[in-house]
C-alpha cells in the first residue's frame, strides 16, 4: 500500500543550501578523505618479479602457456586480458574455457582436458583462482608443467604448491589493498613484463585496463585507492568502442542500433593503424560488439550510459548467467575469441538471452521458496533451485530482510552433506562469523562467498550463528546506513524543495565527478517526497510497463517496470487528492542529467518506495 507522508503544518524547505557540501558532510566526504581514497600508488606484489622471469624463460624457450581462468566475470576478463596481453607480447598461449560444474578450483580434469586439446603445453598459468587448487597443480606438475598462479583469493594453510603465486591475500603477503580482483593481479603481471622485456608494448597492455577494470566491480571489490583510477581508466576505454545508433532519417527519425559499425569507434580506429596479434584485436573488437549487442537491446542509449553501473548491473550478471541457469558458459569467451564478428556479435546476444531467462529463473525460484516451509527463515533458506541460483536468491533474500542471509540444498537427512551460497551487508562478515564453529564453512569473499555444512543436523547452528552474529555486529555497525543523504520536497523534514529544479542540475553535475560509485564508496542516497496533487502518470515504454510520474514543477521521475503494480493505485491517489488534501509519495530515487535538443534537465529514476517518517 502506498505510504503517504501527513501535510499537517509543513513549512517551505529553505532553498539557500549547498546540497552538495550537504551531501558531503553528512557522509564524511572531507577534502582529505577524498584525496586519501584516490591515492592509487601501490607496492609491488610478492614474487612478481619471479613470475615476470618465468614467463620470460617461457616466450625465450618457445613453451606453450595455457590460461586456466575461473568462470565467473572476474575470470573471464582475466582469462581474456591475460590471453590477449600475452599474444601481443609474443607468447605461444591459449585459453581454456572452464567447466563451472567442477567448481572454482583447478581440478585434475581441467588439467587432462587441457593437455588433450594441446599436448604441446608446458606452462599452466591460473587466474582468479589456483592458490588452493593443490590436486589440480599437482596434476600439472606430474606432467613436468611449471605452474603459476595468479589468484585474489584467500591463501590457506599450508599456502599454494605451485612454483610461483602471486595473490595479495597471500599468507605472507603485506600488499596494503588486499581488495583487488583477479583480473588485476593478472594486469600488474603483465604490465610489470612489458615494463622489463617489451616497453614499447605498454601502451597496448595499458589498454587491457578495459578487463580488469571490469574485473573489479564486477568482483565487488571496493572503489578505494587503486581499484578507483582502474575503474576510471576502464569506463573510459569502453566508451572509445562505443558507437551511437545511425538515425538515416535524421533527428527526428527512429535510431538503428543494427546499423552500427563498430569500426566507426575512436579506439578500433586506432588499433587498425599499427599491426597488432589478431588475439589482441578480437578482445576489443569483441567488447565494442558486446556494447552494440547491448545497444540493439535497448540496455544502452547514449555515451554516458557506459559506466560502471552498466558494468555492474548489466554487463555482469549477463556473464555470470549461464551457470545460474546452466547453460553453456563458451559464448561468455566466444564474443571477446571468435574469429569473426557475426559469431561473437551472436555470442554477445545469446549471453543477453541466458540473462532474461535467469531473471525469470529468479522470479520463479524466489516464488518457490516463499510457497515452501522455511523453518529457519529468516536467516537460512531451503531450496531446489539448481546450485548456480543460489548466490541470487540469497542476493534478493537479503536485500529484502536487511541482514545476511544463506540459501542451501534441501537435505534428504540429518547427516547430509549441505552446501549453498552466503550474501550480507558491507557491515557483516560471513566467513569470519562462521569460522569458530565446528561444520560450518564458508570460501570466498566476506559478503559472498560459499558455504558448506558438513552435515544437515548443524543448519540449525547456522541459522543461530547468524542471527547472534548480526545482532553483534548491528551493535558497533553505522546507524546512519541505509538512510537518505538527502531529502528533496515539501515537507517538514526535507533539505531543500522541488519547486527550482536549477540547483539539482549543478547537484548532479558536481556528484558525478566523484564517480566512480560502487562497493566501499557508494553513490548518495536522495529521497524525493512528491505530492499527488497535479501529478501526471504516463505508460510507456513498448509495453507499456514504465512509468513516468511528472510533478507540477516539471521534474519527471522515471519508474521502470512499475506498471503493473502500481498504476492504478497512482491513479486513485491522484483522484483523490484532487478532492482532499493528502500527503507526499517518498521514493529512493537516482538523479539524472538529460540533455535533449541542447537543453539540459534533471530527471530522477525511482529506485523503489519507502516508508514516510510518519
Amino acid at each position: 500500500m502506498t505510504t503517504l507522508q501527513p501535510v499537517e503544518d509543513r513549512p517551505r524547505p529553505y532553498l539557500d543550501v549547498d546540497l552538495f557540501e550537504l551531501i558531503r558532510r553528512r557522509r564524511g566526504w572531507s577534502d582529505a578523505y577524498l584525496r586519501e581514497i584516490e591515492s592509487a600508488g601501490h607496492d609491488e606484489l610478492l614474487s612478481l618479479a619471479e613470475m615476470v622471469d618465468a614467463l620470460e624463460d617461457a616466450r625465450a624457450a618457445g613453451r606453450k602457456i595455457t590460461i586456466a581462468p575461473d568462470f565467473d566475470m572476474d575470470g573471464i576478463a582475466s582469462g581474456v586480458l591475460g590471453y590477449a596481453g600475452l599474444s601481443e607480447l609474443g607468447f605461444d598461449v591459449e585459453l581454456h574455457v572452464p567447466d563451472y560444474r567442477r567448481g572454482h578450483d583447478v581440478t585434475p580434469d581441467d588439467v587432462a582436458e587441457i593437455a588433450r586439446r594441446w599436448p604441446t603445453t608446458r606452462v599452466l598459468l591460473t587466474c582468479d583462482g589456483g592458490v588452493n587448487s593443490h590436486r589440480g597443480i599437482a596434476a600439472a606438475r606430474a606432467l613436468g608443467w611449471t605452474t603459476l598462479v595468479t589468484d585474489h583469493h584467500e591463501e590457506l594453510p599450508p599456502g599454494s604448491t605451485a612454483d610461483v603465486t602471486v595473490d595479495p591475500c597471500r599468507l605472507d603477503e603485506t600488499y596494503a589493498n588486499r581488495a583487488i580482483c583477479g583480473a588485476h593481479v593478472l594486469y600488474q603481471v603483465i604490465e610489470a613484463y612489458a615494463r622489463v622485456h617489451r616497453p614499447g608494448k605498454l601502451w597496448e597492455v595499458r589498454l587491457l585496463r578495459l578487463f580488469a577494470g571490469l574485473g573489479t566491480v564486477s568482483d565487488v571489490m571496493p572503489l578505494l585507492y587503486e581499484n578507483r583510477q582502474l575503474v576510471r581508466d576502464s569506463v573510459s576505454i569502453a566508451r572509445l568502442l562505443w558507437v551511437a545508433p545511425p538515425m538515416p532519417h535524421g533527428a527526428y527519425g527512429d535510431s538503428r542500433p543494427e546499423l552500427i559499425d563498430i569500426e566507426k569507434s575512436t579506439l578500433m580506429r586506432l588499433l587498425r593503424v599499427d599491426p597488432h596479434h589478431p588475439v589482441y584485436l578480437r578482445a576489443f573488437q569483441g567488447f565494442a560488439l558486446l556494447l552494440k549487442a547491448f545497444t540493439q537491446a535497448g540496455k544502452l542509449r547514449d555515451l554516458d550510459d557506459v559506466d560502471e553501473g552498466f558494468y555492474g548491473f548489466y554487463l555482469a550478471p549477463s556473464m555470470n548467467s549461464p551457470r545460474r541457469t546452466e547453460d553453456a558458459l563458451e559464448p561468455c569467451f566466444t564474443v571477446f575469441t571468435a574469429p569473426d564478428p557475426d559469431t561473437m556479435l551472436d555470442s554477445a546476444h545469446q549471453v543477453i538471452r541466458v540473462n532474461e531467462r535467469r531473471k525469470q529463473l529468479t522470479a520463479d525460484h524466489l516464488a518457490a521458496l516463499a510457497e515452501t516451509d522455511q523453518p529457519l527463515a529468516p536467516w537460512v533458506y531451503l531450496s531446489d533451485a539448481p546450485a548456480g541460483m543460489y548466490g541470487l536468491l540469497a542476493n534478493q533474500l537479503m536485500e529484502h530482510n536487511g541482514h545476511p542471509v544463506v540459501v542451501v540444498n534441501r537435505p534428504t537427512g540429518p547427516g547430509q552433506y549441505v552446501s549453498g551460497s552466503g550474501r550480507a551487508p558491507e557491515w557483516f562478515d560471513i566467513i569470519s562469523s562462521l569460522e569458530p564453529h565446528a561444520g560450518l564453512e564458508a570460501i570466498g569473499h566476506q559478503q559472498a562467498c560459499g558455504v558448506k555444512v558438513a552435515r544437515a543436523e548443524r543448519l540449525d547452528a547456522l541459522a543461530a550463528v547468524l542471527a547472534d552474529a548480526t545482532r553483534a555486529a548491528m551493535l558497533t555497525a553505522d546507524q546512519d546506513a541505509g538512510r537518505a543523504d538527502l531529502v528533496l520536497g515539501p515537507d517538514v523534514d526535507c533539505d531543500a524543495g522541488l519547486d527550482d529544479l536549477q540547483p539539482l542540475v549543478e547537484l548532479v553535475r558536481r556528484t558525478e565527478a566523484l564517480k566512480p560509485f560502487g562497493q566501499g564508496f557508494t553513490a548518495p542516497v536522495v529521497q524525493i517526497a512528491v505530492e499527488p496533487l497535479g501529478l501526471r502518470i504516463d505508460r510507456i515504454g513498448a509495453d507499456k510497463q514504465h512509468l513516468r510520474l511528472v510533478t507540477k514543477a516539471g521534474l519527471s521521475c522515471l519508474w521502470w517496470n512499475a506498471t503493473g503494480e502500481k498504476f492504478d493505485e497512482l491513479r486513485r491517489l491522484v483522484d483523490t487528492a484532487s478532492r482532499t488534501a493528502i500527503g507526499t509519495l517518498r521514493f529512493i530515487a537516482t538523479l539524472q542529467l538529460n540533455t535533449y535538443r541542447g537543453d539540459t534537465r534533471v530527471q530522477a529514476v525511482i529506485v523503489q518506495q519507502v516508508l514516510s517518517p510518519a
